[in-house]
């Protein structure tokens, strides 16, 4: 007798040791998890198929992810699709049974749509939301995430969601991360967000339809990392007050209505990487102290009403780190510096169409980092030097459109671009373009 019962606990620690040690995975559980697949119509991604027997915790159902303590309850559903796959129908009301649910992350499906149930209020254990990447339609629904205590992470970007901010959010404890991109929201930042967790550090809202003010408030959030507005129709000035966000690495404010000047107070962002504020309304000189902040190496102020000359690079603080530099399309004068050599990690440089004037510095021949080059439609008079032909990196150059003379440099890449990069100046000549002609001593469109 006594060995029958060791015979048969062995083979049920076998089966516990086969099967993972796992308890079944909760009949309310699988149950909802069987309504979510019976919304969806069609599944390209193959996850679905997966989701079969009676054991939704024992590692066979793709994306479900069940609580070590062996309780048999879901505590993340990850789905996330592959390129040129998809899910076609809609979010189940029945997501929000999954009460002990910590992660739900349905991303990339491109073809769920619907509005985005209301029912989820109930996963008050809920740490991360990812919705993104998919076709839901209806408002960002305030009420129900307000009642998300645990809520950390939100993401809804990439949607088709319409209406406004719901005031709602800004009461919401304890959030890191929100992610309202890409979708058709209206209106304004609610004052009520100046109550944001001070935990927050990342605020995407671009590519919407905002407008109005961008708020004084923003810049007590002071974890930020990162904050794009970009792709909206944000207006008047930039506030000064984004300048003390000090942990903040990428800023972006591209392609909205921002008019006035630019605060000097940004070059404070000691910690920036990418500053990007292109394809506004901004007037007035660039300020210095944009170019002491020793970590940017991106900084795009293209599209703009800007004026005056560049800075002189060579002053004490001007950082070395920048990469990237694009100042084109504005109505920047002067001349192109020769401190603009001390740059030396620079990889993109853009000045064109604006009203620049004078020489090319030679000095610019040591800039051995650089791959791209736009000096065009400008006022540029000289020549372009000779020892540019050390420029041997060089991916993209343009001189057109200036007041240039002389030879081109004889040496790949510059006698190896297209005509184009070379036309509408004065008398330049040489591959690309045609010979240099001689006579004497006499030099402009000539060679000695």
């Amino acid at each position: 007798m006594l060995r029958s019962l060791l015979l048969l606990l062995a083979t049920l620690l076998t089966a516990a040791v086969s099967t993972g040690g796992t308890t079944p995975c909760s009949p309310l559980d699988r149950a909802a998890l069987l309504a979510f697949k019976a919304g969806i119509t069609l599944d390209t991604t193959g996850i679905l198929a997966t989701w079969s027997g009676d054991d939704c915790c024992g590692g066979g159902w793709e994306g479900v992810s069940c609580a070590a303590t062996g309780t048999g309850r879901v505590v993340a559903l990850r789905l996330e699709s592959q390129p040129r796959r998809y899910m076609e129908g809609t979010l189940s009301p029945s997501l929000g049974d999954l009460e002990f649910l910590e992660f739900l992350v349905i991303r990339d499906m491109a073809r769920i749509g619907g509005a985005i149930p209301e029912t989820l209020s109930r996963l008050a254990r809920l740490e991360q939301l990812y919705l993104e990447g998919n076709a839901l339609t209806g408002i960002v629904p305030g009420s129900m995430l307000a009642k998300m205590s645990s809520l950390r992470h939100l993401s809804l970007a990439g949607n088709r969601l319409e209406g406004t901010l719901p005031p709602e959010l800004g009461s919401v404890p304890g959030l890191e991360q929100i992610n309202l991109a890409g979708n058709r929201l209206v209106g304004g930042v609610p004052s009520s967000y100046r109550k944001l967790s001070s935990k927050l550090a990342y605020l995407d809202l671009s590519n919407n339809l905002f407008s109005g003010i961008i708020p004084e408030f923003l810049g007590k959030l002071k974890n930020l990392l990162l904050l794009d507005l970009s792709n909206n129709s944000f207006s008047r000035p930039i506030p000064a007050s984004l300048g003390a966000l000090q942990n903040l690495t990428d800023l972006s404010l591209s392609r909205n209505k921002i008019g006035g000047r630019i605060p000097p107070e940004l070059g404070g962002l000691r910690s920036l990487n990418s500053l990007a504020i292109d394809d506004n309304m901004l007037t007035g000189s660039i300020p210095k102290p944009l170019f002491t902040m020793q970590n940017l190496w991106r900084l795009n102020l293209s599209r703009n009403k800007l004026t005056g000359p560049l800075p002189d690079f060579s002053d004490a603080g001007v950082s070395r780190s920048l990469q990237w530099l694009d100042v084109s399309r504005n109505a920047i004068g002067g001349q192109i510096p020769s401190s603009i050599a001390e740059l030396h990690e620079l990889e993109r440089l853009d000045i064109s169409r604006n009203k620049v004037r004078g020489v090319i510095p030679a000095a610019m021949a040591t800039m051995g980092n650089l791959r791209w080059l736009d000096i065009s439609g400008n006022a540029i008079v000289g020549r372009i030097p000779e020892n540019f032909s050390r420029l041997a990196g060089v991916r993209h150059a343009s001189f057109r459109g200036n007041r240039l003379c002389g030879q081109i440099p004889q040496a790949p890449p510059f006698n190896r671009f297209p005509a184009a990069a070379y036309a509408h100046n004065l008398c330049l000549c040489g591959k690309p373009l045609p010979p240099c002609r001689k006579i004497g001593s006499v030099s402009g469109g000539l060679t000695t």
